[in-house]
């Protein structure tokens, strides 16, 4: 307490001393000029200056959902899209073939469950399942002959009757790596006969040709064993002829044999089987689910835009960024193919630290400026705070920030995703109210605040009651009036009572920060 005092004591010998150097100094009879302004209503504003970037409000990747080749791309970066308009197709064969055969199945399941209604409807139940049976048997074995009969036309058993790699296939990929290996193998005899001339002629090391002429001798070996796996190919395919018409014709048998079985369950049905009824319409709900299943993956097959938007980018090949995706290039699922984003306008991004987040509200009014921007001011307001802090992406930062969302009030066509702008959000924003300059606010020593008020060419002291205050103002709520007018300026030697020559300041401008 003692210490205290004695501190108090210290600052009003230290005051009392400056006050004494200014009255000394001034010329006796002499007022103090000093700046004043008149105490009026204005527009109290606290920002927090933040940078953010300007985005789309949506963006979407759209890749590919099945694998195959690219078919057609029918749009270009800057195209405006509406909402499930074409994009890009992906080609698959196979995905094709599949939803065929599983449509084919869906009717021919839909016809054993019809065979089978009117057949319980005639027919004795101990033999109505038998008649269910045997048509599934004929279904059955005339799916397995239609595989045959395509692995057959393929030149090549699948396993599956559908999908496989045909003969033809096989062949061409046997020829296109014989192709490969004998241009390699020109390039390596090449290159080892140049090197055998510039060798000669002292112009490259020893090393250098032996290292070339071993290129040659793998290149030789592996256009050997190239032309060895093509043959083999053609020797294996050429083997698989007669098999495959063995098992065509043992499927045809097969057919027959169950057409025959089914003529013979008909002619002995006399009773009711309303258990094969309701299997055979288990069975064709299944075949139904397995054909529409089929139909999605065929529905895969066209990227189509999920929103009305811009399209942003088109995907680049794998391995080389610099070339657009063609068709014809393969792609995998999950493969990128087309980005595009919602045209409905723009958002601003904005990263702030953690200390500042409690001051942003949604509904807060911003202004968003930049180079970028040139003269131009966007005003926008805050959307979304969002709600988890991150690490910062700036190392000296130690700081956590939290993503906010701005959504700007209108447009310009110069604007573009991935701009960087300064934001300005308005934490408070009061209209009507009793603004003073931050410099006009003095404390006691108890810190208590006042003003020195300007009446009959002399200071006087009022003490004040504020309200929000920043950088370069202060709101007053109580002490002085609209009208007063009070001293702006620090300087310690104005004081209560003392003789003073005003001086109008510059109006108080609202602080950039909070």
């Amino acid at each position: 307490m003692n210490r205290r005092r004695n501190l108090f004591i210290l600052l009003g010998g230290l005051a009392a001393i400056v006050i004494v150097g200014v009255i000394v100094a001034r010329p006796r009879g002499n007022a103090l000029p000093v700046r004043v302004v008149t105490v009026s209503y204005g527009r109290y504003q606290t920002k927090l200056p933040e940078s953010g970037v300007i985005q789309r409000p949506q963006t979407r990747t759209l890749a590919a959902l099945v694998p195959g080749n690219v078919g057609e791309i029918y749009v270009h970066p800057g195209q405006h899209v509406s909402r499930g308009q074409l994009l890009a197709t992906i080609a698959n064969a196979q995905l094709v073939d599949t939803e065929a055969t599983a449509h084919d199945a869906y009717l021919a399941a839909q016809g054993r469950a019809r065979s089978a209604e009117s057949t319980n409807a005639t027919l004795p139940t101990q033999n109505r399942s038998a008649v269910v049976q045997a048509q599934a048997a004929v279904e059955t074995a005339r799916f397995t002959l239609n595989g045959a009969m395509q692995d057959q036309r393929a030149g090549a058993q699948s396993g599956l009757g559908y999908g496989g790699t045909s003969a033809a296939q096989q062949r061409a990929a046997a020829d296109t790596n014989v192709t490969q290996r004998d241009t390699d193998l020109r390039e390596a005899r090449r290159i080892a006969t140049a090197d055998r001339d510039l060798y000669a002629q002292k112009a490259i090391a020893k090393n250098t040709l032996d290292a070339d002429v071993a290129k040659l001798e793998q290149a030789q070996a592996a256009y050997d064993q190239a032309r060895r796996d093509r043959d083999e190919t053609y020797a294996q395919i050429a083997r698989q002829t007669p098999v495959l018409a063995d098992r065509v014709k043992a499927d045809r048998d097969a057919v027959t044999q169950a057409e025959a079985a089914l003529a013979a369950a008909r002619a002995n049905a006399a009773q009711d089987r309303s258990g094969d009824v309701a299997a055979a319409r288990a069975d064709a709900q299944h075949a139904y689910e397995d054909w529409r299943y089929a139909a999605d993956q065929v529905g895969r097959l066209q990227i189509v835009a999920p929103f009305p938007g811009v399209v942003q980018t088109i995907a680049t090949q794998t391995g080389d960024s610099l070339r657009l995706l063609q068709p014809g290039d393969a792609v995998t699922v999950g493969q990128a193919i087309v980005t595009i984003s919602d045209d409905t306008g723009f958002v601003v991004r904005a990263k702030v630290d953690e200390q500042d987040v409690s001051a942003v509200l949604p509904g807060q009014a911003a202004n968003v400026s930049g180079e970028d921007l040139g003269a131009t001011v966007l005003h926008g307001h805050v959307a979304q705070v969002g709600a988890t802090a991150q690490k910062s992406d700036d190392p000296s930062n130690t700081s956590r920030q939290v993503l906010t969302t701005i959504v700007l009030d209108g447009s310009r066509p110069f604007l573009r995703d991935g701009m960087t702008v300064d934001v300005d959000i308005i934490t408070v924003d009061k209209p009507h109210a009793l603004v003073v300059p931050a410099d006009a606010i003095r404390r006691d020593p108890a810190g208590k605040p006042y003003v020195l008020a300007v009446k009959d060419g002399h200071a006087h002291k009022r003490a004040v009651t504020l309200g929000p205050t920043n950088d370069t103002q202060a709101i007053v709520i109580d002490g002085i009036h609209a009208g007063d007018t009070i001293v702006a300026e620090r300087n310690l030697g104005i004081v209560d009572g003392l003789a003073v020559s005003p001086t109008m300041a510059p109006a108080p401008s609202p602080s950039p920060g909070s």
